[in-house]
């Protein structure tokens, strides 16, 4: 896996402390067949047995099999199975809300490896949410500082060229219409007021040759 990947076992800061006991609910269900389909795919069957009962022992504390978790995770991102990889650990972060007192450790690790599998869903926004989500959670992170800085700028280019090609959209539009009364866009004019930061429209009227 590349280094790009490799970013998932750092410590975080914060102190660590037994997780809560939860009821088993459907999304224990769902993470159990998860670790039943690593032990069919897996072709050392003792490892894989261990695996699943390390997991079925982290399951009812709360962050849902954080060791299964993980390897049932690399085997999606090795597969691509990049949807999967997020639906993993969607549930494993319902099981424990970032609400559970000293669950801080394991939280974080469960959004910056969803963050990852957004990001390779090509959901940018999202991916980078979950990283400010592991950055309220331990600012300290190198991984997370990186990711969100890099995952920033990606979105911010994506909103200036969706915001660009909306305008242009829009002037389209507007000559179709201004069109019929000898007028075009290129008429009004949007001047931004240095105090207030608001945009005023002005309107210049000139004659075509």
């Amino acid at each position: 896996m590349s280094d790009r990947f490799e970013i998932l076992e750092e410590t975080s800061h914060v102190p660590e402390k037994a997780a809560k006991e939860v009821e088993p609910n459907d999304d224990v269900h769902d993470l159990n067949e998860l670790m039943d389909e690593l032990s069919v795919e897996t072709k050392d069957v003792k490892k894989a047995s261990e695996a699943k009962e390390q997991g079925n022992e982290y399951v009812y504390e709360a962050i849902a099999c954080e060791f299964t978790c993980a390897v049932v995770w690399c085997r999606f991102f090795k597969a691509g199975r990049y949807l999967d990889a997020y639906d993993l650990y969607s549930k494993a972060l319902r099981l424990c809300p970032l609400e559970d007192e000293y669950a801080y450790n394991k939280v974080q690790s469960a959004y910056m490896r969803r963050s990852q599998a957004y990001e390779k869903l090509d959901k940018m926004d999202e991916a980078l949410q979950d990283v400010k989500a592991v950055l309220e959670i331990d600012a300290t992170i190198p991984s997370a500082i990186d990711a969100e800085k890099r995952l920033s700028a990606v979105v911010a280019e994506r909103q200036e060229k969706m915001k660009a090609e909306m305008l242009d959209k829009l002037k389209g539009f507007g000559n179709t219409i201004l069109g019929k009364f000898g007028l075009s866009t290129d008429n009004f004019q949007m001047v931004q007021d240095p105090t207030t930061g608001s945009y005023n429209i002005n309107f210049s009227q000139t004659k075509k040759p």
